[in-house]
């Protein structure tokens, strides 16, 4: 969305370059940047998500606090009395000169600003450069404005997904809180199912519906009696029947919604136990009939079970639990899963901090 707004506020104004910076926290982000008469991958680089106060010593913080949009024809001779100035930082960095400025508030239509609009070195139809005209700083403040709504709605978009994951993270740890467990293991279990699934090449809204669903997959467990769920040595196997049964049950709890995300979970509950050489359970699905979304969290459940302490056991080292993975690949695991997992087995370390290694 940021690089359309540039592409298009550029072609409107005939602009060789432009930046864009959000508001967050009192500060200014740097958000994007487009250049044509230089890689702009450097200026990305360098300032991509770096912040900056939003003061009025600044062209762009000016600009964010006044409302104002300024049209600067020359960078090298603001006009008397400026608050602001031109930092030529960026310049001696990279090379490129910002010799004419637009810079225009992104604001939405109850007043709150969200950003600014930068764009440099106007260039005629001739490809001469010259100083933005009036009319340009017309055509932007209007093309902003409606950029300013759909990055504002963008945004509360983000806020009501987050909502719904912490939502979600709350819930599903009544089923973990009675055998010991905490919100830790749902959101590890989203984390890692998460990043195994882009690992696998899955597209965003794929990972995004794993990383919602998967905290949901022993919804099923409030339904075991605690004599069984807290039981610290091993199962006869009457009560291991007991508990495969949550699988099915977390699958019932979720029910028949058509929702995206709970139809997933129903999915994921159902299937996070079966077995890639079929002896798993409910229904002993193998191989690729076990849907990918169970396949992956099943993988990621099992490590982070391995690696955790539980009323049964104590935590036992990376290096076992990969061992487990090895060992288990092609018959517990999907051989594909597994090395997805392994690829980006440094981020999901990070969801361990005290994890060992033997």
């Amino acid at each position: 969305m940021l690089d359309a707004i540039l592409t298009e506020c550029r072609a409107a104004t005939g602009a060789e370059a432009g930046s864009m910076y959000l508001a967050w926290n009192g500060s200014l982000k740097f958000v994007a940047a487009q250049n044509d008469r230089m890689d702009a991958s450097a200026v990305v680089d360098h300032l991509l998500g770096r912040e900056m106060p939003m003061s009025v010593d600044s062209l762009a913080g000016f600009v964010a606090i006044s409302g104002q949009a300024m049209n600067i024809p020359d960078t090298h001779n603001l006009p008397a009395g400026a608050p602001f100035r031109i930092s030529r930082d960026l310049d001696a960095r990279t090379g490129y000169c910002a010799n004419n400025i637009l810079a225009v508030p992104l604001h939405c239509p109850d007043g709150e600003r969200i950003g600014v609009l930068e764009l440099f070195n106007h260039q005629d139809a001739e490809g001469r450069q010259s100083p933005f005209g009036d009319e340009a700083s017309g055509v932007v403040i209007t093309l902003a404005s409606t950029a300013a709504i759909a990055l504002h709605n963008a945004h509360l978009q983000r806020r009501l997904r987050d909502a719904h994951l912490d939502t979600i993270l709350c819930l599903s740890t009544v089923a973990e809180y009675r055998d010991g467990d905490t919100a830790q293991h749902v959101q590890r279990v989203s984390r890692c199912s998460e990043l195994t699934a882009s690992a696998l090449g899955l597209n965003a809204d794929q990972v995004a519906l794993i990383r919602f669903a998967s905290p949901m997959h022993d919804v099923g467990k409030v339904a075991i009696p605690d004599a069984i769920l807290l039981k610290s040595g091993h199962l006869t196997p009457e009560q291991r029947k007991v508990i495969e049964r949550h699988a099915q049950i977390g699958a019932e709890i979720l029910g028949s919604a058509d929702d995206p995300v709970l139809v997933t979970a129903r999915e994921i509950a159902l299937c996070h136990h079966e077995r890639w050489d079929g002896q798993g359970y409910p229904r002993g699905l193998r191989g690729l009939d076990i849907p990918l979304n169970g396949r992956i969290t099943g993988l990621v459940d099992v490590f982070d079970a391995v690696v955790s302490r539980r009323c049964y056991k104590e935590a036992c080292s990376l290096d076992t639990a990969l061992a487990i993975l090895d060992e288990d690949s092609g018959k517990h695991f999907d051989p594909d899963v597994v090395r997805a997992f392994l690829s980006v087995l440094g981020d999901i370390r990070q969801c361990y901090p005290a994890l060992a290694v033997a």
